[in-house]
């Protein structure tokens, strides 16, 4: 364990306020699969919604921003390089000659602090997997994105920037990102250094998205910071470094219908957000900082209500804080957080034996077109999903989560995904399942129903189409080089 463990009124918590978030997120439908509380550097409360677990990595989507500043920010502090470097002086000098103008004045801090000139994230237009012809090294298209405005004078949330930082570790060190903070971030506190993460053709990590982490690591390197860098009396990160980090960098977010939020201006990595600041992924990976109350709060979770996420710990922990509670108030939470489960569905038919489905045609069936075919086992606890040549099996609890891994080898190595599922036949006519992208945030289901011949056709839907595309592989991050997004949009 990385970070030690208190009662929470050991550290001035009153549990009442844990047990008020978590009834508010079940009565919000927000969907947590995981939360970690901190106070005063304890943990004082952590729980995981089953199947999800301790242990279990969760893709971080845009958290994963957080550890590429980081890694920049030992950079600084070891001289290597300057925030206001220019970055092409950063990058392999044959790969900026093609560099659209303006990309000369972008500093090292624009990147960092999304201001790096463009209207808004450049990255979808890259269109970086074409079926007609080979892309290459990603950085020259990612250089030749035109700017809209002069570094430093807009903010745009931007995936390019913060993969343009990635590089530069690369170029720099000859090593990744991860490479570079094993060693000084992830051993000294104790957190896993085999960090799964997307990563493009060439190996490099994309920087911006794609980082799994352990809900532990959220929580932990939120404490780093929230203690100006030091860590069990060692001082890892620059306090001068992480002052500037959690600071309103530059012009603040323009675009129409953020929340309160997201509209208080951004560090290096970090949103502004009432009462401290924060890291923040796509549906709920959240790391909130409340430096007035020496508070961390970490979330995974599946949500796209991401306000009311940021809302939980001002609302309900916040007014807990160095009050009494009831005397049987721990007892209840410990008990609550140990039955924390993810609903599963329960077969209400028998089975009518084996059944064989097409995929259905119409946009109602949105996981990647490559699924075409469906079988359900005869018992019905079961079923095999496949994807042209390949077949992937899939156990099914009744009511409860089974759990299976697919696996797939090739010229880049071999991968695993593992899923979680449950479901059954509802009627005669209707088998129904959920199966969990159980590192992910994400959920499809499996729906085949039968006609009044035996006939069968399928449905595959996700519940939100993954930002890496709508293939569950997409999301996998195996091997001894992991698989880039084939289309990794803000999160």
């Amino acid at each position: 364990m990385s970070l030690p463990r208190s009662a929470p009124r050991d550290q001035g918590l009153d549990a009442t306020g844990v047990l008020d978030l978590l009834d508010a997120a079940e009565r919000q439908g927000l969907d947590l699969h995981s939360l970690v509380v901190v106070r005063h550097g304890h943990v004082v409360a952590e729980g995981w919604w089953s199947p999800y677990a301790a242990t279990r990595p969760h893709l971080a989507y845009s958290l994963s921003k957080t550890l590429t500043a980081t890694a920049i920010g030992f950079l600084v502090q070891d001289g290597r390089l300057g925030l206001d470097d220019p970055v092409l002086d950063l990058l392999p000098p044959d790969l900026t000659g093609g560099a659209a103008p303006g990309w000369e004045a972008v500093l090292v801090r624009h990147c960092l602090s999304m201001t790096v000139g463009h209207d808004g994230d450049a990255w979808p237009d890259l269109r970086l997997r074409r079926k007609d012809e080979p892309v290459g090294d990603w950085l020259p298209r990612v250089l030749a994105t035109h700017l809209d405005h002069a570094p430093g004078t807009a903010f745009a949330y931007n995936q390019v920037a913060t993969y343009v930082l990635s590089r530069v570790v690369h170029h720099l060190t000859g090593e990744g990102v991860l490479d570079v903070l094993r060693p000084r971030l992830l051993r000294p506190l104790g957190l896993p250094e085999e960090v799964p993460w997307h990563r493009d053709p060439a190996g490099h990590e994309l920087g911006f998205s794609g980082a799994h982490l352990v809900t532990e690591a959220i929580a932990a390197v939120g404490q780093l910071h929230l203690d100006g860098g030091q860590w069990r009396g060692e001082q890892l990160l620059d306090p001068a470094w992480v002052a500037e980090a959690t600071r309103a960098a530059g012009p603040l977010n323009r675009e129409e219908g953020s929340g309160p939020d997201w509209q208080r201006g951004y560090g290096f990595s970090f949103w502004q957000q009432r009462g401290g600041y924060r890291g923040d992924g796509a549906f709920g990976q959240l790391m909130v900082v409340l430096p007035e109350h020496d508070l961390v709060l970490a979330t995974t979770a599946a949500t796209t209500e991401m306000q009311a996420l940021v809302d939980l710990a001002r609302d309900h922990l916040v007014p807990a804080l160095d009050r009494a509670g009831p005397p049987d108030a721990e007892e209840r939470l410990a008990e609550r957080l140990a039955g924390l489960r993810v609903p599963a569905l329960a077969a209400t038919a028998a089975s009518p034996g084996p059944v064989e489905a097409s995929r259905a045609p119409g946009g109602a069936t949105d996981l990647h077109p490559a699924y075409d075919r469906v079988v359900v086992a005869a018992d019905g606890r079961g079923l095999v999903l496949h994807r042209g040549e390949e077949a992937f099996e899939v156990a099914l609890g009744d009511g409860s989560w089974a759990e299976s891994t697919w696996r797939r080898s090739g010229a880049d190595g071999d991968w695993s995904l593992p899923v979680a599922a449950g479901g059954g036949w509802v009627d005669d006519r209707t088998f129904t399942a959920t199966v969990l992208v159980v590192e992910t945030a994400h959920r499809f289901t499996v729906e085949v129903r039968r006609d009044e011949v035996g006939d069968a056709s399928a449905q595959l839907r996700w519940r939100e189409v993954p930002l890496n595309g709508p293939d569950p592989w997409h999301s996998a991050a195996r091997g001894p080089r992991d698989r880039a997004p084939a289309r990794a949009v803000a999160g």
